[in-house]
């Protein structure tokens, strides 16, 4: 299934829920679970934290700093400025478009054979108007399901995971799991803001070292926030990385 909103009377469709406000009357159960219990209802949404992450490129930081330019301003040209404290800002001012299914092409009639090329989403057909209209539709029914099946397998093999493909311009890389995307970034914020901290500095911060099972400042205990901590920010900064490819989530490790 994709999400819907409506902009401007128009609707977009997603493949994940977009972000809303307060001023939206929806259910709280039809929205994705709270990353954190007090999680505004725009942080329910995997492009909130695209963009919270691309915020901690300090590459893409520096482009909108240079006013686009430089190694990144082939993305910068599509998100535009991040640097703002308002996401909601960001993603009304055109960054939603990014991320919705384009329209559903239409049928087009062609008063002569086209001088172009079909596009390889569509089927050429020519269809006898002098015929029986009703054996005519079931006949077009039947090469039409064949067609669409075909185009369906394609679409799946681009992606295996979830069955569902999306032609988003920026497509979701992978199933996000919105708890872990948030732990993963006030841990690599902790320490950012707090160079000089230790591992285990740095699991207290964050509540990871409360989190964690075993006796405190226990030696077992220890090993394990350090390693957590560790993981954490190994898979932010790959987070933070491949945002800046154009990619989210995914902790797949750059290559060096």
């Amino acid at each position: 299934m994709f999400e819907k909103m409506l902009f401007s009377g128009k609707a977009l469709y997603f493949r994940y829920a977009p972000p809303l406000t307060d001023l939206d009357e929806i259910s709280d159960d039809d929205l994705p679970n709270r990353p954190y219990p007090q999680a505004k209802k725009y942080e329910r949404s995997v492009y909130f934290y695209w963009w919270a992450y691309l915020r901690e490129s300090e590459a893409y930081i520096a482009c909108c700093d240079a006013g686009g330019e430089g190694a990144m301003s082939k993305l910068y040209a599509d998100f535009g400025d991040v640097r703002g404290e308002s996401f909601m800002d960001w993603w009304k001012g055109g960054a939603r478009l990014l991320f919705c299914e384009p329209p559903e092409a239409e049928i087009i009639s062609y008063p002569a054979l086209p001088k172009e090329p079909v596009g390889e989403d569509r089927v050429l057909l020519s269809v006898p108007v002098t015929g029986d209209i009703n054996r005519t539709m079931a006949e077009l029914r039947k090469t039409l399901h064949k067609a669409f099946a075909l185009a369906r397998r394609q679409r799946q093999r681009c992606d295996v995971a979830s069955g569902l493909f999306s032609r988003a311009a920026y497509p979701v890389f992978t199933k996000p799991v919105l708890t872990a995307l948030h732990e993963r970034l006030i841990t690599l914020r902790a320490r950012k803001e707090n160079p000089s901290a230790s591992l285990y500095e740095i699991g207290k911060i964050t509540g990871m070292a409360d989190r964690t099972t075993g006796e405190k400042d226990d030696a077992d205990h220890r090993n394990r926030v350090l390693a957590s901590v560790s993981r954490y920010l190994r898979e932010a900064k790959a987070l933070v990385h491949n945002a800046g490819e154009g990619r989210f989530p995914d902790t797949t490790q750059p290559r060096r």
